[in-house]
């Protein structure tokens, strides 16, 4: 039997039987998709937030416009154009907010009557 001289590293064993054990930085990548997915999520409520707040801010503007034009306030053809395409886009927004609460709803109520 050979000896290794001092301060060599003594040979490795390789058993045959362990299987290799996968990285750390392997492991943290395996878990990247849950935290994009948690991010995504994240994302989501500002945006919601946001659009929410823009259909109120639009309502608070429709709504001065109707209380000046009940005082006798005239308004120009750009004016009103403005207005109606204002109001328009806030239908809009309240509509595609209504259609996915209405699609997130109905996704939860058959993943909960997904028998497993």
């Amino acid at each position: 039997m050979p000896i290794a001289p001092v301060g060599a590293a003594p040979p490795a064993a390789v058993s045959p039987a362990a299987p290799p054990r996968p990285s750390f930085a392997a492991s943290l990548e395996s878990r990247a998709p849950l935290r994009r997915a948690a991010t995504a999520a994240q994302a989501v409520a500002p945006r919601a937030t946001a659009a929410l707040a823009h259909v109120e801010r639009a309502q608070a503007r429709l709504d001065a416009v109707l209380a000046a034009a009940r005082t006798g306030r005239t308004f120009t053809a750009a004016e009103l154009i403005a207005l109606q395409g204002e109001a328009y886009r806030c239908a809009q927004t309240v509509d595609l907010a209504s259609k996915l609460v209405e699609q997130g709803a109905q996704a939860v109520k058959q993943a909960l009557n997904t028998p497993l």
